[in-house]
């Protein structure tokens, strides 16, 4: 959970480094290598859907955790980062 959770904020705070208003305009709008841009869709839905799911279900008697497929998105966040990185030097 913590790992989905970690990853949509840094989406939901990155965008001004892009300077965009948010990631779904960093996804769709952001002059990039179509690569770049089919990554940070990937983020942008699928990853913002399962950490939603997490974020906003109330605790319950008995949870299933997510297992490490489910939130592995470390080849668009690396994708994301280095991006980060470059515009940031």
């Amino acid at each position: 959970m913590a790992t989905a959770m970690l990853v949509r904020a840094i989406m939901d705070h990155v965008s001004p480094i892009f300077k965009l208003k948010n990631f779904s305009e960093v996804a769709n709008n952001y002059p990039a290598p179509r690569s770049f841009s089919e990554q940070m869709k990937q983020l942008d839905t699928s990853l913002r859907k399962i950490a939603d799911t997490h974020l906003h279900q109330p605790v319950r008697k008995a949870e299933v955790l997510p297992l490490a497929p489910q939130v592995d998105f470390r080849g668009a966040l690396d994708v994301l980062l280095s991006d980060i990185v470059r515009l940031l030097q």
